[in-house]
Formats: C-alpha cells, structure tokens, sequence
C-alpha cells in the first residue's frame, strides 16, 4: 500500500507510522518503506543521530535507487532494520516491525539510478517500464515473502519514487484535511495517477497498469461532540459525491496527542498517556484498513 498526497501537512506520516505499528499490534508482519526525502518515517523509529548514521553508512533506499540490476532485490532486503523500540512493545502480540529508511539524496530518484536518463536529464525510452517497475519487481523476491503487508510512505509530490509507489501498490490511503485545497488535491491527484497509468500502458508495460485503488482518509478533523464541524463535514461530503472511497473513521485533530511520538520511536496507537479518543481514531482506521485487505 501507497500512503500519498502531493500536498504536505496532511499527516502522512503519522498515518504511514500508526497504520503500521497498528497492524503489527494485530499480529501481522509489516514492513515500512520510506519514499519521502524528508526522511520523517524514519526518524519517527530512529533518533536524529541513527538516520545520519544510516545516510553515511549507505544503508538507506538511496543505496538500492543507486544499486545496478543484478541483485538489486537483495539489496534491498540488506536495507532492512528493525526499530528496537517499536518491536519491544511488540513481543505480546505475534506481530512485527521492519523498515526500509530514507535519505535527503533520493529527491532527484531519476538521476540516481545507472543509465535511467539521457544527456538531457529526461527518462529513456526503454526505460520507462523497467524503472517505473523497479520496487514491484523487487518485492517479489523471496525475502520479502515473509511480510503481510508493506506500506510506502510517498514524498508530496508526485515524482519518480511516487510513480514506483503507485505502480507497485494493490491500494492506496490517501490522508487529507477536510478543506478546500485538500478537496482539489485529491482530484488533482486522481488525474496524474490516470494520466501515469495511460503514459506506462503506452510504453507497453507488462503486466499492464491498472488504476490503482485508493482509499480517503480525512485527518485533523475537528470534532464536535462525535461530529465534524459543519464546514468540514461539507467538504468530507463533496469527495464522497465524487465516487471517492472514504474511511468512515475521522482522525480527529489533536496535534499535542502526536508531537513527541517520533522523539521517543514509538508511534502514538502504542504509546500510553494516549486520549483514548485518539486511541480509539487510530484503531477504528486499522479495523477498516484490515476490512478492506480482506476484499482485495
């Protein structure tokens, strides 16, 4: 699964962390993979120091971007770490915790891979397919078997990683705000994933493209009593008049509930101190999330 927005600020991260140590809290095995430049994921399981440390000892997905095609799979898997913390309060329940760190270099993602471009900075021709298909392809390998699910956390915009995201996802979350630049991103994005699925079919890709599936789910909602507020609650009903998927649960807005999550290295749905109106948001988004596995 793809976690995308190209707009910022919408908490994707935050979405990306829970969902994840979520369905690791239900027993299952999940690997995260971290898309954005920024690095937040990361950093959200690893201190400041550790994500460096990472950077320099080239064990970031910018390692494997920089990889040639011939056991690239592996590389990959060697990128595997385990948040030591995360998993501790993990034990009880069966489930577990990987994931894949980012690093700043992976923003121009294009230029770092070997023979992707020509002399003018654009993607070759013949290697559309191949490098739009990179992570799918990789994914496959055996070491990876082992995992239930794998969530993507994207970079904002739609770039190259983004594309890889989406053309290896069985589904997207798309987290927004429920206003107006949110209703106009969702759209917008509705179009560039058309138009990627239109340009790779062209290029004859195998397995063809299909319009990946996505999934809503507003965040920072203000709540009053257990309703949106009205503005909001208009602007929730405008995506769903669009034949957009929506998650019925709404992650309230509770900023303080969050902030020292990522400091700490475990994710707020398994911190304690936690409202658990909170709680009870991020868990009723797991329960949907897991509903919506079963269907695929």
């Amino acid at each position: 699964m793809a976690v995308v927005n190209n707009k910022g600020g919408v908490g994707k991260t935050t979405v990306t962390a829970n969902l994840g140590a979520g369905l690791a809290a239900r027993g299952l095995n999940v690997l995260l993979i971290d898309l954005d430049a920024q690095a937040s994921l990361t950093k959200s399981f690893f201190t400041v120091q550790e994500t460096q440390d990472f950077v320099l000892a080239k064990r970031t997905i910018g390692a494997w971007l920089q990889s040639n095609d011939r056991g690239r799979a592996q590389t990959l898997a060697d990128l595997i770490l385990s948040p030591q913390r995360c998993n501790a309060l993990l034990r009880s329940t069966g489930g577990r915790l990987d994931l894949v760190p980012s690093d700043p270099f992976i923003v121009n993602a294009e230029v770092l891979v070997p023979g992707a471009v020509d002399q003018t900075g654009h993607i070759k021709a013949a290697k559309f397919v191949p490098l739009h298909r990179r992570l799918a392809d990789d994914l496959t390998d055996p070491a990876f078997s082992k995992y239930d699910v794998i969530l993507v956390d994207c970079a904002p915009a739609f770039a190259l990683t983004t594309k890889m995201a989406s053309v290896a996802s069985d589904m997207m979350v798309m987290p927004a705000r429920a206003d107006f630049l949110s209703t106009e991103a969702i759209q917008d994005m509705g179009r560039r994933l058309l138009d990627l699925t239109k340009e790779y079919n062209k290029h004859q890709g195998e397995p063809p493209m299909l319009m990946p599936r996505v999934k809503v789910l507003f965040t920072m909602v203000q709540m009053r009593g257990n309703q949106p507020i009205e503005v909001q609650a208009q602007f929730i009903n405008e995506v769903t008049a669009l034949g957009v998927k929506v998650f019925g649960t709404l992650v309230r807005d509770r900023s303080s509930a969050y902030a020292a999550s990522g400091r700490h290295g475990v994710p707020t749905i398994l911190a304690t101190g936690v409202p658990p109106e909170i709680r009870g948001d991020l868990h009723g988004c797991v329960d949907e999330l897991l509903q919506t596995l079963e269907r695929l």
